[in-house]
């Protein structure tokens, strides 16, 4: 994402340098989520668990 970069800062253009998320992730993002079922993993997060 290039949404936050200053002005006049220049890219290269062998990717795609998008301001924002593309619907298209979105949809990819969606379609993880409903493979696995919509659940939440638990992540551990220093001495303790951090429920996501």
């Amino acid at each position: 994402m290039t949404g936050d970069l200053p002005a006049g800062t220049v890219l290269p253009d062998d990717v795609p340098n998008c301001k924002r998320q593309s619907g298209s992730f979105f949809f990819k993002l969606l379609g993880a989520w409903i493979a696995m079922g919509f659940k939440r993993p638990k992540i551990a997060v220093g001495n303790g668990e951090l429920q996501v």
